[in-house]
């Protein structure tokens, strides 16, 4: 169900500061762990959460950590370990498909899907099944890129040209406009709530040589949105 961006990340090394190659996913992390805050509320204890495409839990093992019960799902059994590693008491990780993800329907207060929407090959269905896992009031956080000249730019030629992310990581034509984004997550049966666009702080992602992103008020190149499921 991933596309072939999935074999460059299958490593076990996520959390070790010398790997450049996740610095970058690193930094986006914690722009994404603020918002997750601001949006959905800084208290996670107790909280049912569901990372899909997981990764090496950059974003569900602080939250594991802050108290919530995380469930992180991918395919790349090297990632699940640097998760499991990381976080071997209060976190979750099981091996699965997006398209079908092995969860119990209903029951997640906080679904993520972060910088993976523009890696499946059906984001349609994989917006669908996310949106089937919450339960009534919980919330469907996604985080992804604007298919424009920017993005073109800005997320391929330029972050992947300089080594900020490695060469292939992105296909352009897999990237997903907002409006795209939200008819998915419409069409699934959530509502819309909150928006945010996101750009390079660029003097601070040459010095650190990974990617910095500030608010933007443009959603034209990366972008996180938050979706709803009404109560019963």
């Amino acid at each position: 169900m991933l596309a072939d961006a999935e074999p460059l990340y299958d490593r076990d090394d996520w959390w070790r500061p010398g790997a450049r190659v996740f610095a970058s996913l690193r930094s986006v992390a914690n722009t994404g762990l603020r918002l997750l805050d601001e949006w959905v509320g800084s208290e996670w204890y107790g909280r049912n959460v569901v990372d899909l495409g997981c990764g090496g839990g950059l974003l569900s093992v602080p939250l594991a950590r802050r108290g919530a019960a995380v469930l992180g799902v991918d395919l790349a059994h090297g990632a699940l370990r640097a998760a499991r590693r990381e976080e071997p008491g209060g976190w979750l990780a099981v091996a699965g498909d997006l398209a079908d993800p092995p969860v119990v329907p209903g029951r997640t207060d906080v679904v993520l899907l972060s910088d993976v929407i523009e890696h499946v090959d059906d984001p349609a269905l994989v917006m669908r099944q996310a949106a089937s896992l919450l339960r009534p009031g919980g919330h469907l956080y996604v985080s992804t890129i604007a298919r424009t000249w920017r993005s073109r730019w800005l997320a391929i030629r330029l972050a992947e040209g300089l080594g900020f992310v490695p060469r292939g990581t992105h296909s352009w034509e897999s990237f997903v406009n907002p409006d795209e984004l939200e008819a998915m997550a419409h069409a699934a049966g959530l509502r819309s709530v909150a928006a945010r666009g996101h750009a390079p702080r660029i003097f601070a992602t040459l010095w650190r040589r990974a990617i910095v992103l500030r608010k933007s008020r443009s959603l034209a190149l990366s972008y996180s949105m938050l979706f709803g499921k009404d109560r019963d």
